[in-house]
């Protein structure tokens, strides 16, 4: 029997399915180049106990989080960790961009690396703004 979708379905199905790819991504990209990801994280401006546990966790984290997005089951659980990941990394890029640091730290690795530090804000914005519709939407079904 074939499953029918109502409007907010597929809505909610499409956003989840976009955050799990960016989710996926960033995590596959960071195993594959690890000695690139220990490098950047040592570069980055918290201690290197909160990079040692970014190194280890983040990962995962992120693997776990696009298998959520993924399971109908667990979407909501998915949506709500996308958007707290989303808004951290947001938060830390505005951070960043301040100065307040007294210097701006590599970037990410991947596609994402070639991006500036503007239009990382900006597209975390748009995965940002796309968490929070999603949250919405699998409310509203």
């Amino acid at each position: 029997m074939e499953k029918q979708y109502s409007n907010t379905t597929w809505k909610s199905e499409v956003i989840s399915l976009m955050l799990s790819l960016l989710f996926a991504y960033t995590a596959i990209a960071k195993l594959y180049d690890w000695h690139g990801t220990i490098g950047s994280l040592q570069n980055q401006v918290f201690p290197e106990l909160f990079a040692d546990l970014l190194l280890y966790g983040l990962p995962p984290l992120e693997l776990g989080t696009a298998l959520l997005l993924i399971t109908e089951k667990y979407r909501r659980v998915g949506l709500w960790i996308a958007l707290v990941l989303m808004i951290a990394f947001t938060l830390y890029i505005g951070v960043v961009m301040t100065g307040i640091f007294g210097r701006i730290p590599c970037s990410c690795g991947g596609v994402i690396n070639s991006l500036s530090w503007e239009e990382h804000l900006v597209f975390n914005l748009i995965f940002l703004g796309l968490a929070v519709i999603g949250i919405k939407v699998v409310y509203s079904d």
